[in-house]
């Protein structure tokens, strides 16, 4: 059976200081309108006394076991489906290279930095493509794709859960109401869910009425059908992307809106970013400034938005890429190449946009 690993990019580690911390837990009220770096907003969840190597082991068999143990629970049913699609995977190198891609995945969360709420997040973003084109063109049914993807989500949360739970800048219980107001409101989460995925539909409706279907065709062999792709509008796209959307706004957006506040400030007004004043600034000042670059260079907004969205594309893209040919039976690398950049596209443009929606 064709082996099922996410995608997880690094990103150094990043903690809330002690005068963070202690300013975090006063009275003072914090705003929106100034950038903070990524890593002074973050507070410090104590992961379990134990040494490094000793957690990272029992993260990594814990995420084997739970693996193994639920895909042989779905053998007789998904697995199945699962199986009919896959290449025949019996030589050593071939195994090697797949528990190789396991453990170097796992390695590189392990470093990240990332909570598991993050890596749950990117984990759903990374796959879905690859379930996606499975249920599509190769009609596996949403049941067996939806366990197959359940228990790759499970198989990363639990253990980083267990024995890495070192909180990322989408924690904000220790901010104050100023600064949660954006990432805590509902209604505004909410609407930049539905922007999410209507980008994501967007993407797959514009490529599915265009390009795609030819495209496939040439170079998958074994595509059942494209009737699911003639069935899907732009409402059931949207629909099915909400996930995608949710995913989005937790590894990108809410991370970029924390990103812009009057921590920094607070915490030491010596490094806070000089203003910008348009009424002095020359040409190449005004077009660096519009760009996000200030004096310093990027702003905090800015990095953190160029930094997830970077790593958003990289997992879509080489995820998608590395499952669907080292494991679908009939796959060429062209064919693959442009699956993938539909949804390294989709990736891109979310981030980008949620970069204008994070400025009004």
């Amino acid at each position: 059976m064709a082996s099922h690993v996410p995608f997880l990019a690094v990103r150094p580690d990043a903690q809330f200081s002690t005068k963070a911390r202690d300013f975090a837990s006063t009275n003072g009220a914090l705003t929106t309108d100034t950038d903070a770096p990524e890593s002074a907003i973050m507070p410090t969840i104590h992961a379990p006394k134990l040494p490094a190597p000793v957690a990272f082991t029992l993260t990594l068999l814990l995420s084997l076991t739970i693996s193994v143990f639920l895909y042989s629970l779905i053998a007789d049913t998904a697995g199945y489906e699962l199986a009919s699609v896959s290449r025949d995977l019996t030589a050593q190198w071939q195994v090697g290279i797949i528990f190789g891609w396991k453990v170097a995945s796992l390695a590189a969360a392990w470093a990240s930095g990332y909570d598991w709420q993050d890596l749950t997040a990117l984990t759903l973003l990374s796959n879905t493509p690859y379930y996606h084109l499975l249920h599509t063109f190769y009609l596996l049914s949403p049941t067996a794709v939806l366990s197959a993807l359940s228990i790759d989500l499970l198989s990363i949360a639990l253990p980083f859960f267990l024995f890495r739970r070192s909180a990322s800048s989408t924690t904000a219980a220790e901010f104050k109401p100023s600064s949660r107001a954006v990432v805590h409101d509902p209604s505004v989460l909410l609407l930049v869910t539905l922007f999410g995925s209507a980008i994501y539909a967007t993407t797959l409706f514009a490529s599915f009425n265009t390009w795609l279907p030819v495209y496939m065709i040439q170079y998958f062999d074994k595509i059942l059908s494209l009737g699911r792709v003639r069935e899907s509008n732009l409402f059931l796209l949207s629909t099915l992307a909400l996930p995608l959307g949710a995913a989005s706004t937790q590894f990108v957006f809410v991370p970029a809106v924390l990103a812009s506040n009057r921590l920094l400030k607070a915490l030491d007004p010596i490094t806070a970013p000089v203003k910008f004043d348009p009424k002095t600034a020359t040409l190449a000042q005004t077009v660096a400034w519009n760009l996000g670059l200030g004096p310093e260079g990027f702003r905090a907004r800015t990095r953190v938005l160029i930094k997830r969205t970077g790593v958003l594309v990289l997992a879509s893209s080489v995820n998608t890429t590395l499952r669907v040919l080292g494991t679908v039976e009939g796959t060429e690398a062209a064919g693959v190449l442009g699956w993938a950049s539909v949804w390294g596209l989709a990736a891109g443009a979310t981030g980008v946009l949620y970069g204008w929606v994070a400025e009004e």
